[in-house]
């Protein structure tokens, strides 16, 4: 072989290589929906299927009170995505407010899981204390990202479904002072994978 059909291979599999890497089309919304008592008035929803932002209008737990934990599952599904494709939560962003009075918290909690295969689950979570003397009343924004075993969605077929992704945020207020969270804002960042 010359080195004109030699350039000409190494071309081809450069492209092969990089078609196979490249992420798949972003899949088109064909249904969305929510549950849970963080989000009885449904949220504003923006963006696209790879790149959302719920906007909450009534997302709020309150210590002492009925509502010490709440919460909202987003039910997600879409078509269009490229074939031979699997996506999966790779991190979760709420922001929101809390007020912690001395030795209450903050957990919050953000599972997932494909109606397709609901006993595989991924739950990953984060807490904030207040373990000194003063009330802290403050903005936050609560990351959990997903490090461990991560819930996969089927793979992609022609038509590109994505299966049902459920995503649960919950927000729960322990101690024995009084707390108080509202949630804004939640965005997260998906992963795919080929399969």
């Amino acid at each position: 072989m010359g080195l004109l059909s030699n350039l000409t291979l190494l071309l081809t599999a450069a492209s092969a290589v990089a078609a196979d890497t490249a992420a798949p089309a972003t899949p088109r919304i064909t249904s969305i929906s929510y549950s849970g008592n963080g989000c009885t008035k449904d949220p504003k929803f923006s963006g696209n299927f790879n790149d959302p932002t719920l906007t909450f209008a009534n997302f709020a737990a309150s210590l002492p009170g009925a509502n010490q934990t709440v919460n909202c599952q987003v039910h997600l599904q879409g078509l269009g995505a490229s074939p031979g494709w699997q996506v999966a939560l790779k991190s979760n962003v709420v922001k929101g407010y809390v007020v912690l009075a001395p030795g209450t918290a903050l957990t919050h909690y953000t599972t997932v899981f494909f109606s397709e295969d609901a006993a595989s689950t991924d739950t990953i979570r984060g807490t904030i204390a207040n373990d000194g003397a003063g009330t802290v009343k403050e903005d936050v924004t609560l990351v959990a990202k997903a490090d461990g075993t991560k819930a996969w969605s089927p793979c992609t077929g022609s038509d590109g479904y994505t299966g049902i992704m459920n995503i649960n945020f919950r927000g729960a207020l322990t101690g024995d002072g009084k707390a108080y969270f509202e949630a804004d804002t939640e965005e997260w960042e998906l992963e795919w994978r080929r399969c």
